[in-house]
C-alpha cells in the first residue's frame, strides 16, 4: 500500500506542479492533499486488498497486511512531499534549453536528468551526518512540524463526535472540492476576466487611476483596491498560518508594494529613462509621463537597456559559452529594471539579515542553551523518544559518507561534461557551504521554527567569484540552494519519524524513492511542456514568470555581475542598504521592547513582514486574501473552534484539490483547441489583459472607442 499511493502521488502531483510551473500565476499543489486523501483511500485498500502472501519464506509479502496504520500514512506523506516539490535545478533547465530563454540546443534530456538528480540527491548525505545535533536531541523541538504530526494523530483517532458539527471529515472533503471544483470553472472558463478585476479602472479613465489600479504583470501598476475571485491566487495559507503572522505579511506587502514603490515609479530615485517595449510602453498617456520620465512598466521582472526599452537577456551574452558580451553590454547599458522589481531585491537583501538578527535577540539565549543541551543529548537514552527509537536499526554514518561522497563525484562529473558547467572548485564550495550551514540553520528551526533561506547568499558569492559567467552563476545557486533544502527536509521527516516512532532506514528510503520518481516525472512533463504542448507559452496565461525571473537573474548576478549592478557608483547602489536595513529593524523593535515594556512586542516578527511577494505577479489579491485569512484564521477559530478543528485544514486541502482540478481542466481543454466565446468578462487571452479596460482596448484588444 505505501508503495502504490506513494508512487502514484509521487507521478500525480509532480506531473501536475511541472504544467502549473509555466504559467503565469504558477501554483503548486499542497502535499496536504495527499495527506488527506491517501487515509480513506489507505481503509478502503485495507478492506478490499487481498491478504493471501506472495512467495515463500523471507522473500514472501502480502498486499494487505493489516489495517492501515499510521505509519504507512506517514510514508506515504514524505514520498508525496519529496515527489510533488519543485527540483529547483529545473529553473537551469528551462533557462538554458527553452528557446524563449538561452536556447542551448545542445542540452538534451539525458543532461537534464543528470543535473536534477545529483542536485536532489547530495543534501541527504548531509542530513544523515548532521542528523545526531538536530534529530536525536529532546532539545530539537522541531515546531514547525507539530501541527502535521497532530494532523496524521487526529486522523487516526476517532472522528469527532459534536453536536452540531456531525458531517464527517471524508464527506466534508468531497462535498467542498466538488464545490470548489465547479466554482473554479467560472473564473478559469467562461468569466476569465473575474481572476484580476481592477476597480480604479472601471471607477476612472485617468491615467493615475489605470495605473495605480491596474493588476496583470508586466505592464501593470500596485494593484491598489484590486480584487480576485479566483482561489488559485489565494492559496491555502490562509488556513494553515496562524493570523499573527498573516496580518504582519500583509503589513509588510501593504508597506513595500504601496507606500515605498508607489512613491519610488513617481519620483524616479534610480534615475531611469521610461520603460518599454517600444511604442508599446506608454499607456498612460494623459497624465503619466507627461511631464516627466516616469515608468510604465511598474511589475516587470524583465530587462532594459539605457533608452528604455525591452533587451532580452541573451542579446547580452556571447556563445557558444552565455558569458558576458562586453562590447554589447557598454553599448546597451547601463541596464535597468522596474521600480518594483528592484525594491524586490532590496526586501531580498532584507530577509537574510532580519532572520539572522530577529533570532540573534530574541531567541539567542534559548538557542545557545538548547545546542549545549543538544550536545550533551546526543546520545542521551533516557529520552523517550531515544529509547523507543532504540528498537529499530539505524542508518550508519559511514553510509551517509559515502553518499555525501558519491553524490558530489556525480555532481561534479555532471558540471565537467554537461552544459550545465560550472569548475569543480565551484561545485565543492556551494556543497562546503551549505553543508557547514546546515546546522545553524536547522539549529535556529528546531528550536524557534524560523528557516532562513540561502539564495542572495549563493547569488552574490557566485557572482563576485565567477563575474560574467551566467551558466556558472545559476549553477552555483541552484547547488547551494537546492542541497541545504534537501537536507533540511530530509531531518524535518526524520523528526517527524522520531515523534511518531517510524523506522529510520524506511523514512530514508521514502524520501529517496519519493525524490527520484519525482524528479523524472517532473522533469519529463516539463520537457513536453517546453517542445511538445500545443499552448503558447509566453502569453497570456502561460508567461512562465518564474523561469523568467530566475532566467533574468542569472544575468544580473551572472553576466552583469553584483559588483557592476549593485556595487558603489552603479545605478543601484542605494539597494545595498536593504542589509543594514535588515539587520537593524529586530534590533531596533528589540530595544523598544526594552525600553517600554510590554508583551506584545516579542510577536512582530520582522522576517515575515519582510519576506513579501514581490514582483512579477498579478496583484490582485491584497483584499480578498487577507479578508479569508481573517476569517478562517481568526473569527472562525475564536468563533466556531469545534468546526474550525474539525474542518479547518480538511478545507485547505479541499481548496488546493478543487483548484487544482479546474485548472488542469481548463488546460486540458485549452491544449486541444476548446476555446469559450469572448465577451465582456472573457477577453482573448492573446490579445489582451484580464484587466483590459485599464489600458484603453476593448476584450479583442482593440482599441476601445
Amino acid at each position: 500500500r505505501v508503495w502504490i499511493l506513494g508512487t502514484f502521488w509521487c507521478a500525480g502531483m509532480a506531473a501536475a506542479n511541472a504544467i502549473f510551473s509555466f504559467r503565469t500565476n504558477s501554483i503548486t499543489l499542497d502535499p496536504t492533499l495527499a495527506t488527506l486523501l491517501t487515509y480513506p483511500i489507505g481503509l478502503i485498500l485495507a478492506k478490499i486488498l487481498p491478504t493471501a502472501r506472495i512467495g515463500s519464506g523471507k522473500f514472501s509479502f502480502t498486499l494487505n497486511p493489516g489495517p492501515f496504520s499510521i505509519k504507512e500514512h506517514v510514508l506515504i506523506s514524505v514520498m508525496a512531499t519529496a515527489g510533488s516539490a519543485s527540483p529547483y535545478a529545473m529553473y537551469n533547465v528551462v533557462s538554458q534549453r527553452m528557446d524563449m530563454f538561452m536556447g542551448n540546443d545542445k542540452i538534451d534530456f539525458l543532461q537534464s536528468f543528470f543535473w536534477v538528480i545529483t542536485t536532489q540527491l547530495v543534501g541527504f548525505g548531509m542530513a544523515g551526518l548532521a542528523r545526531r545535533f538536530l534529530v536525536k536531541p529532546a532539545a530539537m523541538l522541531w515546531p514547525g512540524i507539530l501541527s502535521q504530526t497532530a494532523l496524521f494523530v487526529s486522523l487516526h483517532k476517532p472522528d469527532l463526535k459534536l453536536e452540531t458539527w456531525k458531517i464527517s471529515r471524508f464527506n466534508f472533503f468531497w462535498i467542498a472540492l466538488g464545490a470548489i471544483f465547479v466554482y473554479e470553472l467560472i473564473p478559469n472558463i467562461f468569466a476569465t476576466a473575474l481572476q484580476a478585476v481592477a476597480l480604479l479602472c472601471l471607477f476612472s479613465k485617468s491615467g493615475t487611476a489605470r495605473f495605480l489600479g491596474s493588476v496583470s504583470p508586466p505592464v501593470s501598476g500596485p494593484g491598489l483596491l484590486g480584487l480576485t475571485f479566483d482561489l488559485q491566487y489565494i492559496g491555502s495559507g490562509v488556513f494553515l498560518v496562524p493570523w499573527i503572522y498573516q496580518a504582519q505579511s500583509w503589513i509588510g506587502n501593504y508597506f513595500f508594494a504601496y507606500i515605498v514603490a508607489i512613491p519610488a515609479f513617481f519620483t524616479n530615485p534610480f534615475g531611469h529613462p521610461r520603460l518599454g517595449y517600444g511604442n508599446e510602453g506608454d499607456f498612460y498617456p494623459d497624465t503619466l509621463g507627461t511631464t516627466n520620465d516616469t515608468l510604465s512598466y511598474f511589475n516587470s521582472v524583465s530587462l532594459f537597456d539605457k533608452t528604455g526599452t525591452y533587451i532580452r537577456a541573451r542579446a547580452l551574452y556571447q556563445k557558444p559559452d552565455f558569458s558576458l558580451n562586453l562590447t554589447k553590454y557598454n553599448e546597451v547599458g547601463p541596464i535597468y529594471i522596474s521600480d518594483f522589481f528592484a525594491i524586490t531585491y532590496m526586501i531580498e537583501f532584507m530577509v537574510l539579515p532580519a532572520m539572522v538578527a530577529h533570532v540573534v535577540v530574541w531567541y539567542g539565549k534559548d538557542v545557545i542553551r538548547q545546542f549545549k543541551a543538544a550536545l550533551k543529548q546526543v546520545n542521551d537514552e533516557t529520552d523517550i523518544h531515544n529509547k523507543l527509537m532504540a528498537a529499530y536499526p539505524d542508518i550508519p554514518e559511514w553510509f551517509y559518507g559515502g553518499w555525501l561522497l558519491l553524490w558530489t563525484i556525480a555532481l561534479c562529473l555532471t558540471c565537467a561534461f554537461t552544459e550545465f558547467r560550472m569548475p569543480v572548485w565551484g561545485v565543492l564550495l556551494a556543497t562546503v557551504t551549505s553543508f557547514v550551514l546546515i546546522i545553524p540553520i536547522g539549529i535556529v528551526l528546531g528550536v524557534t521554527g524560523t528557516q532562513i533561506y540561502l539564495n542572495v547568499l549563493q547569488e552574490f558569492v557566485a557572482g563576485l567569484l565567477m563575474p560574467g559567467d551566467t551558466v556558472a552563476v545559476m549553477c552555483y545557486k541552484s547547488i547551494g540552494v537546492n542541497t541545504a533544502y534537501q537536507a533540511i527536509t530530509l531531518l524535518a521527516d526524520l523528526k517527524q519519524g522520531h515523534y511518531l516512532k517510524i523506522p529510520p532506514i524506511s523514512m530514508f528510503a521514502s524520501q529517496i524513492y519519493g525524490t527520484i520518481i519525482g524528479s523524472i516525472v517532473y522533469l519529463g512533463v516539463a520537457w513536453w511542456m517546453m517542445f511538445q504542448t500545443s499552448l503558447e507559452l509566453g502569453a497570456g496565461d502561460w508567461q512562465v514568470l518564474s523561469y523568467l525571473t530566475f532566467y533574468n537573474a542569472g544575468a544580473i548576478w551572472g553576466a552583469i555581475a553584483p559588483a557592476r549592478f549593485f556595487g558603489i557608483g552603479s545605478v543601484y547602489e542605494k539597494l545595498l542598504f536593504g542589509f543594514l536595513a535588515g539587520f537593524g529593524a529586530p534590533v531596533l523593535v528589540w530595544g523598544l521592547s526594552k525600553l517600554y515594556p510590554s508583551k506584545y512586542w516579542h510577536m512582530i516578527n520582522i522576517p515575515v513582514i519582510v519576506y513579501v511577494t514581490g514582483a512579477g505577479s498579478y496583484q490582485n489579491f491584497y483584499i480578498v486574501a487577507p479578508l479569508m485569512g481573517f476569517i478562517f484564521s481568526y473569527y472562525l477559530l475564536k468563533k466556531a473552534p469545534h468546526w474550525w478543528k474539525k474542518y479547518n485544514y480538511v478545507l485547505a486541502a479541499a481548496q488546493a484539490g478543487g483548484v487544482a482540478a479546474a485548472v488542469l481542466f481548463a488546460t486540458a481543454l485549452t491544449a486541444n483547441g476548446v476555446n469559450f466565446p469572448i465577451w465582456a468578462l472573457n477577453p482573448d487571452p492573446n490579445n489582451s489583459y484580464f484587466d483590459y479596460y485599464c489600458y484603453g482596448v476593448d476584450m479583442y484588444g482593440n482599441p476601445a472607442v
